[in-house]
């Protein structure tokens, strides 16, 4: 495969797969129906897009965040998304910001006066990734074929508490994936990571990962 040019059709796949089942692995009771259309031209911060943003079925907006810091100007910054994605599409947000391993404890809140704004904070600490990686392993080494829940829990072991560090849990994450069989199961493990790494990969997971990407036949 020539991971350049599907780069696009890559995190389209990751953005469809995750819409379609993050509600159930982070517990969510709503149904999104459709992603939201987040590009704010207006905004002077160094990004105009948010990691994930759907429409659900109630009318209002689901935003996902994934964080590796925590930092009062980030709940600064995913407030002002929200009030401009608001003022935007007048429709009531849930934001719920994923910490990795690393953050056991956030500020949740902001009083700015006349503002009062809250996330939901979803701590990856409390899930163990060496645990999580045992099972899925010995279910890929028994080609057995991954659930879309257990296909979220592979991708996201890398952000989970475990002995080792996240580079070498990403690397070993991504050796796993190789190991998978079913194509169907490796191409949806294949994309999410892609998104993943965007984001929080390093050199040396990124270069494993294109190897392992561009030698799968799935």
């Amino acid at each position: 495969m020539d991971y350049e040019k599907i780069e696009d059709s890559v995190l389209k796949s990751a953005m469809d797969f995750f819409q379609q089942n993050a509600v159930d692995f982070f517990g969510i009771n709503t149904k999104i129906i459709a992603p939201a259309q987040t590009e704010l031209k207006d905004i002077k911060i160094n990004t105009n897009f948010m990691d994930y943003t759907f429409y659900t079925e109630d009318g209002n907006y689901l935003h996902f965040e994934f964080q590796t810091t925590n930092r009062q100007e980030d709940i600064r910054r995913f407030m002002f998304y929200d009030a401009s994605l608001h003022y935007k599409g007048n429709r009531k947000i849930r934001t719920v910001v994923v910490y990795s391993s690393d953050i056991k404890k956030v500020e949740s809140y902001i009083d700015a006066g006349s503002i009062k704004y809250h996330i939901e904070a979803y701590y990856m600490n409390n899930i163990d990734g060496d645990e999580k990686y045992n099972y899925l392993k010995n279910k890929i080494d028994n080609n057995e074929e991954l659930t879309n829940e257990e296909v979220l829990g592979l991708t996201f072991i890398p952000l989970m508490k475990g002995k080792l560090t996240r580079t070498e849990r990403t690397i070993r994450s991504i050796e796993l994936v190789d190991k998978i069989n079913i194509s169907d199961s490796k191409l949806k493990c294949l994309t999410m990571l892609y998104a993943l790494l965007e984001k929080f990969g390093d050199v040396e997971s990124k270069k494993r990962f294109k190897e392992v990407f561009n030698m799968t036949d799935c």
